[in-house]
């Protein structure tokens, strides 16, 4: 079983006209203009409820609505219908906001399908993370690049011809966009790096490839004295609780313990983390606090509530524990490593997470079919820091180091042989 967004990952790729192989599967994808009206409607209205952030962003909501109805009288079938959300729902430029099965030719979901990742700043694009050892690492990228052009285009211009929103603040979100692609597609990025200007040639369908290959639950091993577990992107997938069981029995005589959440970008379920986090407390414990925001927009009556993690197992370990985060650190990733943090029993090591925004829900619109998940829930540690704002206890910025070694893991070992 592979988490949520990696399903969503394999359903994405395949629906275009071209592949519909008969008339049947044509007139299967086929909707009425009454259909496709109340389908918009349906989508409309549960973004102005029930999306949970937009009060967080400049984007004006008349001017989504106005993109989602422009000339929606043309629109004739499912596939259609996809494109244009999809397209609109970049005016909130939200990485954990997604239609499926989304267009052949659309951009793969982030951080799931991103080799690397870059930020725009002081009008420049710069690389500043790459899985040490993945495919976007092993085909020459590395982060303290600076890109100037994506496929001949200067990289600003390119920019602010994918930007829909035309918000500054969409501009590092958008560049992340363009990076992560679309599939069988094979970007050309000329970089500046150590004083020398080159082309690359990243591979999207490589990585697409690594994303959905058949790997273990999780990875363990010993480090020394010290236990090391990452979860495989598979937060999603209960096995991995009685996996984890089992990997914890191998591994509790060591004298600390490493838990790598950087392989868990398509997020996961609650059930799964918190029977993660339950090897590692004695008592009862609070680890996240969620805000349901349309009750308050409906209601004028706040909601919220924290979710507690309950001792779990034969033992609970109680030596020191680090977590490793990255960028690739996604959704029910971010909660485990705030819960672990927040409940005083992890010191955080890495980067900046993936920043996905708080807990979706998944809808279905009621003619075509199509799924949509959006944000419905704000998350906050326990202290009260949105989830999407939590910064780890080490900050590593992989600019700053070399590339020839596990800059992160290398820096947690190094603070539990100080211990």
């Amino acid at each position: 079983m592979r988490s949520l967004l990696v399903a969503t990952l394999l359903a994405a790729c395949g629906m275009s006209n071209a592949s519909a192989s008969t008339k049947t599967d044509d007139k299967q994808n086929l909707l009425t203009p009454t259909q496709i009206q109340q389908d918009l409607q349906s989508f409309i209205d549960y973004v102005r409820l029930g999306y949970a952030y937009s009060d967080e962003k400049p984007t004006d909501f008349a001017t989504f609505e106005q993109c989602v109805r422009h000339q929606s009288t043309e629109l004739k079938d499912k596939i259609q219908l996809s494109a244009r959300l999809n397209h609109c729902l970049e005016h909130w430029y939200d990485h954990h906001a997604d239609v499926t099965p989304r267009p052949s030719d659309y951009y793969l979901p982030m951080p799931t399908a991103s080799g690397l990742w870059g930020v725009w700043q002081n009008e420049q694009a710069i690389i500043t993370a790459v899985p040490f050892m993945g495919p976007a690492y092993q085909q020459g990228f590395r982060a303290g690049m600076q890109i100037l052009r994506l496929n001949g285009v200067p990289i600003a211009k390119a920019i602010a011809r994918a930007n829909v929103s035309g918000l500054d603040t969409a501009s590092s979100w958008t560049l992340n966009r363009l990076l992560t692609g679309k599939r069988n597609e094979t970007l050309s990025l000329e970089v500046r790096w150590q004083g020398k200007t080159e082309i690359k040639l990243l591979d999207i369908e490589a990585i697409v490839k690594d994303v959905i290959a058949e790997k273990p639950l999780l990875t363990q091993k010993r480090i020394g004295t010290v236990g090391y577990i990452r979860p495989e992107n598979s937060l999603g997938n209960n096995a991995l609780i009685g996996a984890f069981d089992e990997a914890m029995e191998q591994l509790k005589d060591t004298r600390a313990m490493i838990l790598d959440l950087r392989h868990t970008p398509s997020g996961g379920n609650t059930e799964v983390a918190r029977g993660i986090m339950s090897r590692f407390i004695k008592t009862r414990q609070a680890y996240q606090t969620h805000e349901l925001v349309s009750i308050e927009r409906e209601f004028g009556v706040k909601r919220a509530w924290q979710e507690f993690v309950f001792p779990r197992g034969d033992f609970q370990y109680d030596k020191p524990l680090i977590v490793l985060c990255d960028k690739w650190t996604g959704s029910m990733g971010e909660g485990l490593t705030i819960g672990l943090h927040g409940m005083n029993r992890a010191t955080v090591v890495g980067t900046q997470m993936s920043q996905l925004l708080g807990a979706i829900y998944s809808e279905t619109l009621p003619h075509s079919q199509l799924s949509y998940m959006l944000p419905r829930e704000k998350l906050y540690h326990i202290n009260g820091t949105p989830r999407e704002a939590f910064m780890p206890d080490i900050i590593i910025e992989q600019q700053d180091h070399a590339q020839s070694k596990d800059v992160i893991l290398d820096m947690a070992l190094q603070q539990l042989h100080s211990l």
